[in-house]
């Protein structure tokens, strides 16, 4: 087990808010929800990332406990970054494409 601190790209806040969006469309309180379970989520990818299979190369991902979105991040040597927060129902290689930008241009 090593623990190390999580970030995430500036995107991601754009992600959450599409997944907000998803759930306020039949939940009141859709963005709470989904912020809640995003933080989990970081916080067990902060506790151990190496728990968390691959999927794109060194791209690693974390389903949102109950829902159909996923974490992708990357580790680094002192943190890991996440790159996205997607619908799980999208396209594969769509995903793909998405994470591969953002991880050759995480500005």
């Amino acid at each position: 087990m090593k623990s190390k601190p999580v970030d995430a790209l500036s995107v991601v806040a754009g992600d959450l808010r599409s997944a907000a969006q998803h759930y306020q469309s039949w939940r009141s309180d859709g963005e709470k929800h989904i912020l809640q379970k995003y933080h989990e989520t970081v916080s067990w990818i902060a506790w151990n990332p190496g728990l968390f299979p691959r999927k794109f190369g060194s791209v690693q991902k974390a389903i949102l406990k109950q829902s159909y979105y996923i974490v992708y991040f990357i580790q680094e040597s002192k943190r890991s970054l996440v790159l996205a927060v997607l619908d799980g129902r999208r396209s594969p290689a769509e995903i793909r494409e998405i994470v591969s930008i953002r991880r050759k241009n995480p500005g």
